[in-house]
């Protein structure tokens, strides 16, 4: 029967394909590969990726027998393994170290199998070289311990998730030791488990349905959780949840409750301060009224009471030699009332109480013009009946203080005030021509008396629900609006 299969021209073709195939497979082949007769152990052919990894060349293993190269570093492995593939007649990815002829020692895989080849045994030798690939193992080891030492001393938590039945549900995967501390639970416990069931928290302020969303759109979400008790906080944790490339949902969040109970704390000072400060604005400029009405009612009189003896004094005596005395001391006299009403009126103008603060503007327009030179034009639409006395007496010192900041600052020989009335507001807009500066820096380069008196002229329209607005261009000119609801 095999004499007649030898000359069966079918089956001969069928084995010349069969070993033009191999032949093309061995010389192709990705991996280092060798052909040992087995009665003799000499090698009949090896492909070019073997003498790459082994450093031998054709010319010099062709007819070398197995135990003439050196090939395996361990010696008795090398001599003996011919005999072992004889009795196990196959090897499948053992690791050996390969010595070359280059002395280099490599890791690799080497497979061996009994074959016929021509009606000749052979072993077959495949050889795969490892160390890329233990030296990307050993890379991704010190990678995964770094990651993980990152991890665990985060000091965010770190929440790993995997959903179940599309976001049905989340497993989690992994807990940081931020997140055990944060949430004092112990990971061992809570690994495997469903986060509704460990967290209910989770459900309830909103956080499962992010992590729905993220996981369908794949697109990170920051996210606050707030737990509020009356008007005190309790609870605040800032959540960042994102999707990673293997669909896992990560929650990296901190627990700032005592970061945000400080801020609220801090702007309810704020608040009473700014309250404060208002409040002695006011206080001062009741005092300086009281201080100003007893400067006229009382000191202011008694002047004019002296005055007037003096001049009944000069008749009683005639053409007397006292007449000159008398004359200087009416002269001191009336110089006292002059600038008794002076300084009353600077202190707290009479015209502000009695005629309102329109007419107390226009005073401010004469006084300037007077005592410093300044062109003051005022501009008024009316309608400014609604405005408490707080409110002008506020409004009125921020016009006289914008005012002077023209004077020693703006270098500009007029100003224009306009004041107008829309749905219970009043806008009040004082502007000149002169050197201006930049908004975005007065409170921190500009003059310090300059960026404080703004500063502070801002806290007294915060104060009174109001605003400041500032609109100024270096050598163009400022205009500054004030806005205060009558109310």
């Amino acid at each position: 029967m095999v004499k007649n299969l030898q000359h069966n021209p079918h089956t001969s073709d069928a084995l010349a394909r069969g070993q033009e195939r191999f032949r093309n497979a061995f010389l192709s082949s990705s991996e280092a590969v060798a052909l040992v007769r087995l009665d003799d152990g000499v090698f009949t052919d090896i492909n070019e990726m073997f003498s790459l990894l082994t450093g031998y060349g054709k010319a010099e293993i062709f007819g070398a027998q197995w135990r003439s190269v050196p090939l395996l570093s361990d010696e008795d492995e090398h001599y003996s393994f011919l005999d072992r593939v004889i009795a196990v007649a196959s090897i499948f990815n053992q690791v050996v170290k390969i010595k070359g002829q280059r002395q280099d020692i490599c890791t690799a895989l080497l497979s061996a199998m009994i074959m016929p080849l021509d009606d000749i045994d052979h072993v077959l030798l495949i050889l795969r070289n490892i160390d890329d690939i233990e030296k990307a193992q050993e890379a991704l080891e010190v990678s995964e311990s770094r990651f993980r030492e990152l991890f665990n001393h985060m000091s965010s938590g770190v929440v790993v998730l995997q959903d179940v039945d599309q976001g049905r549900d989340f497993i989690l995967v992994d807990i940081n030791r931020a997140a055990e501390k944060i949430e004092n639970v112990r990971r061992e416990d809570l690994i495997g488990n469903s986060v509704d069931e460990v967290f209910p928290s989770v459900r309830k302020f909103g956080l499962l349905d992010v992590y729905r969303r993220v996981l369908k759109t794949g697109r990170p979400e920051i996210y606050p959780v707030t737990v509020y008790r009356g008007n005190k906080l309790l609870v605040w944790k800032e959540n960042y949840i994102y999707k990673l490339p293997s669909g896992e949902i990560i929650d990296v969040y901190d627990d700032i409750t005592g970061r945000k109970q400080a801020e609220e704390q801090l702007f309810q000072y704020q608040e009473r301060l700014q309250s404060l400060t208002s409040e002695l604005s006011l206080f001062e400029e009741r005092e300086r009224r009281n201080i100003a009405t007893d400067l006229h009612d009382h000191i202011g009189q008694t002047l004019s009471v002296i005055k007037m003896k003096c001049h009944l004094l000069a008749n009683k005596l005639g053409n007397g030699p006292y007449q000159d005395d008398i004359a200087e001391i009416k002269q001191l006299t009336q110089d006292a009332i002059t600038d008794t009403r002076s300084l009353t009126s600077e202190l707290s103008p009479p015209v502000l109480f009695e005629l309102g603060l329109e007419s107390a503007v226009e005073w401010l327009a004469d006084y300037f013009s007077t005592r410093h030179g300044l062109r003051v034009v005022v501009n008024s639409e009316g309608g400014g009946q609604g405005i408490s006395e707080d409110l002008g007496i506020l409004l009125f010192r921020s016009v006289q203080e914008l005012l002077m900041n023209v004077v020693k600052h703006a270098a500009a020989a007029e100003a224009v005030i306009l004041i107008k009335y829309d749905d219970h507001r009043i806008n009040i807009e004082v502007k000149d021509e002169g050197m201006g500066f930049d908004p975005e820096l007065y409170g921190v380069r500009q003059a310090e008396d300059y960026s404080f008196g703004l500063f502070n002229i801002s806290e007294r329209m915060r104060y009174v629900g109001g605003v400041l607005d500032i609109n100024s261009v270096p050598g163009q000119g400022t205009t500054i609006i004030l806005i205060a609801p009558f109310e």
